[in-house]
């Protein structure tokens, strides 16, 4: 993959790992019962988009960001994993509603039940719409006082590693 789709990643906070990530395009993709438009897989190193993607360059950035996201959570390690899910427990400690997208807002919804998952979709949500070439979007719900704190978060924790 180039960089050209993640044209806003400084190679300084994403410094690669030499591994490539294959993409894969797939028209049957499904998360659990519901249809999708991506997944990532993280075993093998692929990234699974649906051919939709392919004419929407801004929604296929922050998809494609999203699905990369998920590489470098399984690489957080446990403290700046459990970092993170302190900043989510204080949003939802003071009623934060929104979300930065779709894969985390379903999840939020079914609190407290699985909070790991939506933990790593709201990671991956964040860092799409901080880093792909999609600034304004409507999954983009989270208001901005919490945003602001998630991506004071996300400058303060770099290298991410994919």
């Amino acid at each position: 993959m180039t960089n050209s789709t993640w044209a806003p990643l400084p190679s300084v906070l994403f410094p690669s790992n030499g591994k490539p990530i294959r993409l894969v395009w797939n028209a049957a993709l499904r998360d659990g019962p519901r249809p999708a438009i991506a997944g990532a897989d993280i075993r093998n190193r692929e990234i699974h988009l649906h051919p939709s993607l392919r004419r929407q360059p801004a929604e296929r950035s922050r998809i494609l960001t999203h699905e990369l996201f998920h590489f470098v959570w399984v690489r957080l390690g446990n403290p700046r994993r459990a970092a993170w899910k302190q900043l989510l427990e204080d949003e939802l400690a003071h009623n934060a509603k929104g979300e930065l997208g779709w894969s985390s807002h379903w999840r939020k919804a079914d609190l407290p039940r699985n909070f790991p998952n939506y933990a790593c979709e709201a990671f991956c949500d964040t860092a799409a719409w901080l880093f792909s070439n999609c600034p304004e979007h409507e999954e983009y719900t989270l208001a901005s006082k919490w945003r602001a704190k998630r991506r004071d978060w996300f400058l303060a924790s770099p290298p991410f590693q994919f």
